[in-house]
C-alpha cells in the first residue's frame, strides 16, 4: 500500500471535518519529514506510481547508506527495466542535492545524449511541487533569469549553494570539475563494444585517468552496468579491489535466481524471478530462448555464459586453490613448461608463461605454480634458472616455435655454467591449433585434479582459463597444456605408476 493511500485511510476515520483537515496536515508533514530522511519514502512521494519490490528496498537502502557515508563504492547489476535507472540516475541525485545542495555530482553514461536526458529528469523532479515541499530551500535557477550568474543547461547546471550536476558521455570532457558523487550508468551500449578489447581498455583508461582523478577526498562512486564480459569495467574494479584497491559493495541480482551466486540479502530460491509482477518465470524463459547469450548478460549478469566460454563456472570453485602455508605440497616430481610466445599476430606483447606442474605421489592431484608476465628472452632464462634451482624439475619444456631453438640452447649453456650440468631441456614444436591443445585441460578441471598456488601468476592463469577461448591472452593455459602433455607421455613410458594404490583425493 502506498503512503498516500495510507494517509487517505487514516483521514477517512475522522468524523469531524476540522479534525480531518488537521489530521491531514499532520500526516502530510510527517510524510515530508520522512522523505527528507528516507530515500525510498522520497521516491514514493515524488513518484506515487512507483511500484516497489523487495529489490528496490535493497537498492534504496544501499544508496541511502552511500549518501550517509557508510559506503563509498557501490556496484549495481540488475536486469533491464527493473527500476535501476529510476532510483540511481534520477531520484538519488535529486534527493542528495536536497539534503546537501553543495554536493558536486558527475553523472556519465555510454552517450552524452542519455546522460543529458537523465539530467533533464533530475531537473524536472527538483522543480516539482512535491520536491519543493520536501526541500523548500532548494530552488533551481530559471533558464531565463540571472544570465551569467548560474549556469543551467542540459549537460551542466548549478545551485546557488555551490552544488552542481555535470552530465557527460563516457570519454567526454569532465576536466576542471570535481565530484563528491560520481555515477556511471551503462558505460557500454552494446555487445559489440563489450567484446572489443580495444573498447574495454579505452573505458578503463577513461575511468582511471579521467573520471577517477576527478573525485574529492570523501567521494562516493556508483557503477551500474550489464555484465557482458569478465574483463569489463566491473570485472577490473573487483580484481583491483582484491589487491590494494578500496572494496566495492556489490548488488548483483539476476532475473532468475542463480544457485551458484546469490546476494546474501536475496530471499529467493533458485529459479525464482526477481520481480514476478513485472516479468515472471515463464516470460523470462521465453526471453532466454530468443537469445541465450543476451539473456545471460542482460538478465542474469553472467559474463562467462554471455561470452560463450569453454568451461562452466562450476569448474573454478574454491577447491581449486591450495593454501599458501602448505606450499610446497608433497609431490613425486615437477615439470617446468615455458611458453615464450609473443602471442597472436593482432596481440603483440603477450606474456611469457613459466608453469611448474607437480605430480602427487598417487597421481591423483596435480599442483601448479606459475608466473605469467612480460619478459625478454634473457629475463626468461634468468628466471627459469632460479625456479629450476628451487623446484628441481625432472623435465623442462620449452615451446620453440617462436625462437627456433634459441632459448633451449641458451638455457643449456646457462645451466652448465651455473650448475655444472646441462638441465634436461625438452623442446616442443607445436603444430596443432592452440585452441585444440588448450581444450585438453578440460577433463582435469572437470575432475578437480588441479590445485593452484594462490599467487598473482596462478590467478592470471586461471583467469585465462575462465575466459578461454575468448580472452585476449592464453599463454598460461598454453604452458600448462604442454606440461600436462609431457606428463601423459611419461605415464605411458612408466606404466608401473598407474598400478600404485590411489589415495583419496582432496575435494
Amino acid at each position: 500500500m502506498s503512503s498516500s493511500k495510507k494517509r487517505s485511510d487514516a483521514i477517512g476515520k475522522c468524523s469531524n471535518p476540522v479534525d480531518r483537515r488537521l489530521w491531514a496536515v499532520l500526516l502530510h508533514e510527517k510524510a515530508l519529514r520522512r522523505a527528507r530522511l528516507d530515500f525510498l519514502a522520497f521516491t514514493l512521494l515524488t513518484k506515487p506510481d512507483y511500484q516497489v519490490n523487495w529489490h528496490h528496498r535493497l537498492l534504496a537502502a544501499k544508496l541511502q547508506a552511500l549518501a550517509a557515508g557508510q559506503l563509498r563504492r557501490l556496484i549495481v547489476c540488475l536486469p533491464p527495466q527493473h527500476g535501476k535507472s529510476e532510483l540511481v540516475c534520477r531520484r538519488f541525485p535529486a534527493w542528495v542535492l536536497g539534503k546537501n545542495p553543495a554536493t558536486r555530482i558527475i553523472a556519465c553514461t555510454h552517450t552524452a545524449t542519455l546522460a543529458e536526458a537523465h539530467s533533464r529528469d533530475v531537473q524536472r523532479i527538483m522543480e516539482s511541487p512535491e520536491y519543493r515541499e520536501i526541500f523548500p530551500g532548494i530552488i533551481l535557477p530559471r533558464r531565463d533569469r540571472l544570465p551569467g550568474r548560474y549556469k543551467r543547461t542540459d549537460d551542466y547546471w548549478e545551485l546557488p549553494q555551490g552544488g552542481y550536476l555535470r552530465a557527460a558521455g563516457v570519454g567526454g570532457a569532465i576536466t576542471g570539475l570535481r565530484f563528491d558523487l560520481g555515477i556511471i550508468d551503462d558505460p557500454v551500449k552494446s555487445r559489440e563494444e563489450a567484446e572489443s578489447p580495444v573498447y574495454r581498455q579505452r573505458i578503463w583508461e577513461w575511468f582511471t585517468s579521467d573520471f577517477f582523478t576527478r573525485r574529492s577526498r570523501e567521494a562516493r562512486i556508483i557503477v551500474c552496468m550489464t555484465r557482458w564480459h569478465r574483463d569489463d569495467l566491473v570485472g577490473r574494479l573487483l580484481r583491483a579491489a582484491d589487491g590494494e584497491g578500496e572494496p566495492w559493495e556489490v548488488v548483483e541480482l539476476p532475473a532468475l535466481c542463480r544457485a551458484d551466486k546469490r546476494h546474501p540479502e536475496d530471499p529467493r530460491r533458485p529459479g525464482e524471478a526477481l520481480w514476478p509482477a513485472f516479468l515472471d518465470e515463464e516470460a523470462l524463459e521465453k526471453t532466454r530462448r530468443q537469445d541465450l547469450r543476451a539473456f545471460a548478460a542482460l538478465y542474469q549478469q553472467d559474463p562467462a555464459e554471455a561470452a560463450g566460454t569453454e568451461w562452466p563456472p562450476s569448474y573454478f570453485g574454491d577447491w581449486l586453490w591450495w593454501e599458501e602455508d602448505r606450499w610446497p605440497p608433497p609431490v613425486e616430481s615437477w615439470i617446468m613448461a615455458i611458453d615464450p610466445s609473443r602471442g597472436r599476430a593482432d596481440l603483440p606483447g603477450d606474456d611469457t608463461a613459466i608453469v611448474l606442474l607437480g605430480v602427487a605421489p598417487d597421481r591423483g592431484l596435480l599442483y601448479v605454480d606459475a608466473e605469467v608476465e612480460p619478459r625478454t628472452p634473457e629475463e626468461t632464462i634468468r628466471r627459469a634458472m632460479q625456479l629450476y634451482e628451487t623446484y628441481r624439475p625432472r623435465w623442462v619444456i620449452v615451446e620453440s616455435n617462436q625462437y627456433h631453438g634459441f632459448l633451449e640452447r641458451q638455457m643449456e649453456r646457462e645451466s652448465l655454467a651455473r650448475f655444472g650440468v646441462r638441465i634436461p631441456i625438452w623442446p616442443i614444436q607445436n603444430t596443432e591449433p592452440k585452441i585444440m591443445r588448450i581444450r585438453r585441460i578440460g577433463p582435469y578441471l572437470a575432475n578437480r585434479e588441479l590445485r593452484f598456488r594462490p599467487t598473482p601468476g596462478c590467478r592470471k592463469l586461471v583467469d585465462e582459463l575462465v575466459d578461454f577461448p575468448l580472452g585476449e591472452h592464453d599463454d598460461g593455459p598454453d604452458a600448462l597444456e604442454m606440461a600436462l602433455r609431457l606428463l601423459l607421455q611419461t605415464v605411458v613410458q612408466r606404466p608401473e605408476a598407474l598400478a600404485r594404490p590411489r589415495l583419496e583425493r582432496e575435494w
